[in-house]
C-alpha cells in the first residue's frame, strides 16, 4: 500500500470581515453576504476583479426561499459575474467546508485569491421551524423524535 503524504496547501488569509454575532437588522440572507463580501475584499487590499472563485457556506435552505445562495454575492459584487462561486453546505461543519473547498480550489492553482463567506439568517424564522430545519441535518429516520431536537441530538452524543 502507497503512502499517502498530507501537507497543507500554501495559503493564507489576506482580508476578512464578519457582522457581530446576535440578532441583526439586515432583513435577508443576500443582506447578510453583502456585508460582509464587499468589507472582506476591501481588507484584504485587492479588487474585487482579482477575485477566481467564490465558496458560500449555508446550511440551511429552509431559512430563505433562495435555492441557490452562492449568487447572492453577485447583487453586492457584481464584478464576480463570470466567476465560479459554490454553494457549500455540511450541517454544522458549512463554514469549514467552504473554507476546504477554497484551499483545495488554491491547492490545484485553479486561482490565486478565492472569497470565502459563510452566513444564515436565522432569526427571521419562528423556533419551532427553526427547530425542524436544523433537525434536517439529522438522520430523520431514527433521530426526527429526540427531545430537544437537533440539540438534543447532540446531548445523546454528549452523553456517550
Amino acid at each position: 500500500m502507497r503512502e499517502a503524504k498530507l501537507t497543507g496547501p500554501d495559503a493564507c488569509i489576506v482580508g476578512w470581515a464578519h457582522t457581530p454575532f446576535g440578532k441583526l437588522e439586515e432583513p435577508d440572507l443576500e443582506s447578510l453576504l453583502a456585508r460582509v463580501a464587499r468589507a472582506a475584499i476591501e481588507d484584504a487590499g485587492i479588487s474585487p476583479a482579482e477575485i477566481d472563485a467564490g465558496f458560500v457556506g449555508v446550511f440551511g435552505e429552509g431559512f430563505t426561499d433562495q435555492g441557490f445562495p452562492a449568487s447572492l454575492v453577485l447583487q453586492s459584487v457584481p464584478e464576480l459575474r463570470f466567476k465560479p462561486l459554490t454553494r457549500f453546505e455540511n450541517a454544522c461543519a458549512t463554514g469549514s467546508a467552504a473554507i476546504h473547498g477554497a484551499l483545495d480550489f488554491l491547492a490545484a492553482k485553479r486561482g490565486r485569491f478565492a472569497l470565502v463567506l459563510g452566513a444564515e439568517k436565522m432569526t427571521a424564522t419562528p423556533g419551532p421551524k427553526v427547530g425542524d430545519i436544523l433537525l434536517s441535518a439529522s438522520y430523520r429516520k431514527t433521530e426526527q423524535d429526540i427531545k430537544g431536537g437537533f440539540a438534543g441530538v447532540f446531548a445523546r452524543i454528549a452523553e456517550a
